[in-house]
């Protein structure tokens, strides 16, 4: 997930990654290799035309979030395959796990990125070894003591994320299998971001890439060859992020690299500024594993195991549908943020509707072949479940389906804010989405409706805030024309 903390002109189609203003112009040597004279990354823009530009940038954003969401489906497919669809919901019961992970690595990641980019900027080369320095050595031993935490107290976190006696064992044998590899989720996700910010997200992408490659032929291994069940399925994950970390690191020993490690004396004080900066991004990502974790519980109370099997399979589909429509969010940003920084409206306009029109296709597939083929999809992973969980999990997935109609375009116009530097909007469409108004209707829906109505929670949840989006959009856009963009 690329960041962008500004984007400043340097020469027609291109865009300096860079945070502080000023920055000078790239030599030609430089620019071959995609730096300016200072080492900081050009990102080239402009191509043939902005469609072709807007394709470009979704297209290949889309596909790395998608080999990216294969993660925990291929985790879940093979153990409901080769262990049984209980073993699969127990998987799904730690990802609220996982999800805290990822919201560490992030809260970290977007800040320390942010900060050695400026250092970089700056010329203060020291500065920014001592920092991504110190701030990996402080996340190994952050996913130490999550690593300890886990081990001593699994029991009673085992039934926070929802455990019962039929999935205790499972849930026990998947975080025992995981947490070994905490510190190894965390630095991944922060040297994926660390590498874009040296200028080579192609690296990033390849260990995407490889590490999913490499979680599918472990979990295989680990689940039918040698009969590890849950608790190989998360070694194979794990293993898979400490292959990602040992890659980055081979890049971060280069020459090449424009920071490295380096001795350091601890700074407690940087974090006051580094800290915030991730917050947003940390708290929203938290936040989709509290509704996990939310939703988990309400389905166990209200219908029982059998429909924490079916919401699994439901939220394995749906991280695939999220990725989907965040590929065209996240693509079209750094776009439409350097045609806002240069004052062309008319050009931020029409990637709005080129996006809103991408999202609405994908919409409309994606919701159509989830509803025709929901038997086939259920069926795919739970094969030897029987006739009445297989139906039942169908009608579950098809009440959800409907919210498809309307998620693309609540990612999108989120996304399209926060390009335009409308920040407090954009965060209320991710938290109201994520979590504020989801955990209302699924509360009330439960509480008024009991069970079967839970299933229509993202429906209602998902409508209340497109309602919210439009407006903000409508009033940004207007400010957007009033503050003398043209267009």
């Amino acid at each position: 997930m690329a960041r962008f903390s500004a984007l400043d002109e340097a020469r027609p189609g291109y865009a300096i990654i860079n945070p502080t203003a000023n920055a000078p112009t790239a030599n030609a040597e430089k620019q071959r290799h995609g730096r300016d004279e200072k080492g900081f990354v050009i990102l080239q823009l402009a191509g043939k035309s902005l469609r072709s530009d807007f394709t470009r940038f979704v297209t290949a954003t889309t596909a790395s979030l998608m080999v990216f969401s294969l993660y925990s489906m291929v985790d879940g497919l093979m153990v409901a395959r080769g262990v049984g669809e209980y073993a699969m919901s127990a998987v799904n019961l730690a990802i609220p796990f996982t999800n805290a992970l990822f919201s560490l690595a992030i809260l970290f990641a977007v800040g320390t990125s942010t900060i050695i980019a400026i250092y970089l900027a700056q010329e203060k080369r020291e500065e920014a070894d001592r920092l991504f320095s110190q701030n990996l050595v402080l996340l190994l031993g952050i996913g130490l003591v999550i690593t300890v935490l886990v081990f001593v107290l699994e029991e009673p976190f085992g039934r926070l994320l929802g455990a019962t006696e039929v999935t205790a064992d499972y849930v026990r044998e998947y975080l025992f299998g995981l947490a070994p590899f905490s510190a190894c989720f965390i630095i991944s996700y922060n040297l994926e971001v660390l590498v874009k910010t040296d200028g080579c997200p192609r690296l990033a992408t390849i260990c995407v890439v490889t590490g999913c490659l490499a979680n599918c032929v472990m979990d295989y291994i680990a689940i039918f060859w040698l009969d590890m069940g849950v608790f190989g399925a998360a070694v194979a994950t794990g293993l898979s992020q400490l292959l990602t970390c040992v890659i980055y690191l081979r890049h971060f020993l280069s020459p090449k690299c424009s920071f490295r490690l380096r001795r350091f004396r601890f700074d407690p004080h940087i974090y006051k500024r580094l800290l915030p900066i991730g917050f947003a991004d940390g708290v929203t990502e938290l936040c989709n594993g509290l509704m996990i974790l939310l939703f988990n519980r309400t389905v166990l109370r209200c219908i029982g195991q059998d429909g924490v099997v079916s919401y699994t399979v439901i939220a394995y589909v749906n991280t695939l549908l999220i990725n989907l429509m965040l590929g065209v969010a996240q693509g079209s940003q750094p776009l439409v943020s350097y045609h806002y920084g240069k004052g062309e409206g008319g050009a931020c306009r029409k990637l709005l509707r080129y996006g809103l029109v991408t999202v609405a296709g994908l919409t409309v597939v994606c919701f159509a072949g989830l509803y025709a083929f929901a038997p086939q999809i259920v069926r795919l992973y739970l094969a030897d479940a029987t006739e009445q969980l297989v139906e039942y999990s169908v009608f579950a997935f098809r009440r959800y389906s409907f919210s498809y109609l309307m998620l693309g375009f609540n990612l999108f116009i989120g996304g399209y804010l926060t390009a335009l530097e409308r920040a407090k909007p954009a965060i209320c469409i991710s938290t109201g989405r994520g979590l504020i108004v989801q955990s209302a209707v699924l509360l009330t829906l439960a509480g008024l409706f009991g069970g079967d109505a839970i299933w229509l929670t993202p429906v209602f949840s998902e409508g209340a805030v497109l309602v919210m989006a439009v407006l903000f959009l409508r009033r940004n856009l207007a400010q957007f024309s009033a503050n003398g963009q043209n267009g």
